[in-house]
């Protein structure tokens, strides 16, 4: 990654990039998109451990997330240039495994704590596997949600990002409930606000998300296009912000 510039904001991308390996032939095309923006912090979701250049310090989930996994998959990945600190890949025992990263790092903004969370998608576990029996479709979702809350609760660090595959449009009908996305916004600790809520792309709203508390500024955000020529990098579109500390 390219050194970004030096002053006092910080660049982040966050994106699910699908299970991209480091020989997929859309791999390229997925790094150059994120060099574009000279991230400081980057999450990827459904990604490859190998999947980013030497040249910053990457922490992980757990790579047990409910499924058959290949050894480098993790759903949450986060890179920072900067060495990591405090690093939590369980969250809390009733949290769901591999979904679930954080950590503490430095940027040119300042010191900031990252969490990288990637929430069951609405078929999660509704067809039987290995005997663990059929989900109903966004049971997985908000029981994840539901135990997630306890594990922000308890996180006084700030400033804080929350981002990640949130896998809900908010505010869009005809996705999810708005049940659900009440839920959401309930396990979202106090004075923390989902930045990129409004954020899309050919009339479809963001699922990867970048949650913001009232200490830090979003001085830009955008989407990080998932289209190349006739063909998808992902079947999600990323999310890229330009952040700054209020002092």
């Amino acid at each position: 990654m390219n050194q970004g510039d030096n002053d006092m904001t910080m660049s982040l991308v966050n994106w699910n990039v699908q299970w991209a390996t480091p020989r997929s032939k859309r791999t390229p095309k997925i790094l150059r998109r994120i060099e574009e923006h000279t991230p400081d912090v980057i999450c990827l979701t459904e990604s490859n451990i190998e999947l980013l250049a030497p040249g910053g310090y990457v922490i992980c989930s757990q790579s047990d997330y409910g499924y058959e996994t290949a050894e480098n998959r993790r759903k949450v990945m986060l890179w920072s240039r900067e060495p990591w600190d405090r690093v939590d890949d369980l969250g809390r025992e009733s949290l769901p495994p591999g979904r679930y990263v954080s950590g503490v790092t430095n940027t040119p903004a300042g010191e900031l704590t990252v969490v990288g969370i990637c929430i069951p998608w609405h078929g999660s576990r509704t067809e039987e596997r290995q005997g663990s029996g059929r989900k109903k479709a966004w049971e997985d979702h908000e029981s994840f949600l539901n135990s997630l809350s306890g594990v922000l609760s308890r996180l006084q660090d700030r400033p804080l990002v929350i981002t990640g595959d949130f896998n809900q449009r908010i505010g869009q009908r005809g996705y999810s409930s708005r049940k659900l996305q009440s839920v959401l916004h309930d396990t979202m600790p106090e004075r923390v606000t989902i930045a990129t809520s409004a954020l899309g792309r050919a009339g479809r709203r963001s699922i990867d998300h970048i949650a913001l508390s009232d200490d830090l500024v979003a001085e830009s955000l955008s989407v990080v296009s998932n289209i190349a020529g006739e063909s998808k990098l992902s079947d999600h579109f990323g999310v890229a912000a330009k952040l700054s500390i209020r002092r």
